[in-house]
């Protein structure tokens, strides 16, 4: 009994962990938790991932709602992306079947390295990048006007983003990770303000790792029990994180970000031999 309750009261400490990072930057969290149930609990890593996208779903929806108060979101936008988005995050999670565990671990691992890697590099967090002119016809203007009055203005390469999109969402898919890792840099590169990109990444992911989820869920790979233990915790914890994104600058986000990436990568190379 009292191992249960341990049991229990970890599964809510690891939800209100990865709801909270998960939000404050823009992502599922799935880069947390797949690890985190891999060293933690030893979960195969096909189980991982499947009950992961399942909590993302969960995390999403509750960081969806955070940031739709506080109007920074743009709907059409995360609804575009996941035309492209969650039939490539189904046809991640099939891919998952063509390797191994030990493979899994590995490939994702090098994917946290990379991308961390990538965010420190950066001279300044999340620089973005204005549309081309040399496609003007596939250039799409946004104005989004937030809670405290705030107007944003940027334009969006549809072209490019579509491509783009499925790329994030087989990785979605195939890692486990929600695609959030990969949506908020790329929304703003490509001109999202980082706020506009942060809160509209929480709509992608929510909607690509159900896609994933699904696919995991038809594969058996969704663990009920943990899935049922973290959810709460995760549903706190993005209320959480997403108003404290308010208050943290972007270079302090980019080096907290970069830092988890890198402790997430460690965990799972030493559980993958």
């Amino acid at each position: 009994m009292v191992n249960l309750l341990f049991y229990i009261i970890l599964l809510l400490l690891i939800g209100l962990l990865v709801g909270f990072i998960g939000a404050m930057l823009g992502v599922g969290g799935g880069f947390i938790l797949v690890p985190l149930l891999t060293f933690l609990f030893d979960f195969e890593t096909h189980y991982a991932i499947g009950t992961s996208l399942a909590t993302i779903a969960f995390t999403g929806s509750s960081s969806t709602l955070a940031y739709s108060r506080q109007r920074r979101l743009d709907w059409k936008l995360g609804l575009l992306v996941e035309v492209a988005a969650m039939p490539g995050a189904l046809i991640g999670s099939f891919l998952t079947s063509l390797f191994s565990s030990k493979q899994l671990k590995i490939f994702l691992a090098l994917l946290l390295i990379s991308l961390s890697l990538s965010i420190l590099a950066r001279k300044e967090a999340f620089k973005p990048r204005r549309a081309t002119r040399s496609n003007e016809a596939f250039l799409w203007k946004r104005v989004i006007t937030d809670f405290r009055g705030g107007k944003f203005e940027y334009e969006i390469n549809v072209l490019r983003l579509l491509p783009l999109g499925l790329l994030a969402g087989i990785a979605s898919g195939f890692f486990g990770i929600g695609g959030g890792v990969i949506t908020v840099p790329l929304l703003y590169h490509m001109g999202t303000p980082i706020h506009i990109a942060i809160a509209t990444s929480t709509l992608i992911v929510m909607l690509t790792s159900l896609s994933g989820a699904v696919g995991h869920a038809i594969l058996g790979h969704v663990s009920l029990l943990e899935l049922m233990g973290i959810v709460p915790g995760v549903l706190i914890g993005t209320q959480i994180g997403a108003l404290t994104a308010r208050k943290i600058k972007s270079e302090a986000l980019k080096r907290i970000f970069a830092f988890v990436l890198i402790i997430m990568a460690i965990l799972l190379l030493i559980k993958s031999d």
